[in-house]
């Protein structure tokens, strides 16, 4: 909390990162980043925002469901916009009282992320026309589960491997619904 409150009237920072030998990147910084705990990725903002277009409230109100996490994170695309949808009271109740409210928020699986998330769909549905809103919410669309699995098995045409993750369905189509690789029969 203390690096967030030095940083907090700065317009923007940058995190200087290193390089492991896999080719992952990670922040020298280790309190306040991207990859750390649940409130130092709620406290983050973009320095940059972005209009959320024609799709982004729909991936916003998705990103909001896989923090609730449980069994909610496994669903559909569809069905995880409708449990948002389903709950939009206590969503703008946690961005509008968070603390003196229901605070619906806590319950989730990463509270401080959805707090954020809460306020942004707010904002945006406040804002008359979610597309042109302008978001500076970090969100995370795709979960990468089994990448290598998937990317390996698509450049040899081996097609059962990807059915088993979120790459494809049974059918050989491309599919947006998450597949556990471990988890399969």
């Amino acid at each position: 909390m203390q690096v967030a409150r030095k940083l907090r009237d700065e317009e923007e920072f940058y995190y200087p990162h290193n390089v492991d030998f896999r080719g992952r990147a990670y922040p020298m910084h280790p309190h306040l980043n991207h990859l750390g705990s649940d409130m130092c990725r709620g406290l983050l903002e973009f320095a940059k925002g972005r209009p959320l277009g024609s799709t982004g409230l729909y991936w916003l109100k998705i990103h909001l469901a896989n923090l609730c996490g449980g069994p909610v994170g496994k669903m559909s695309f569809e069905r995880r916009v409708a449990y948002t949808d389903n709950h939009m009271d206590k969503i703008f109740d946690s961005a509008e009282r968070p603390l003196s409210g229901l605070r619906w928020w806590l319950l989730a699986e990463d509270p401080f992320q959805c707090l954020a998330a809460c306020m942004d769909i707010r904002d945006a549905i406040l804002s008359g026309d979610p597309s042109t809103y302008v978001s500076y919410l970090p969100v995370h669309q795709v979960k990468s589960s089994c990448h290598l699995f998937a990317c390996c098995s698509i450049l040899q045409c081996f097609f059962f491997i990807p059915s088993c993750t979120f790459v494809m369905s049974n059918s050989g189509s491309v599919s947006l619904r998450e597949v556990d690789f471990y988890e399969r029969e």
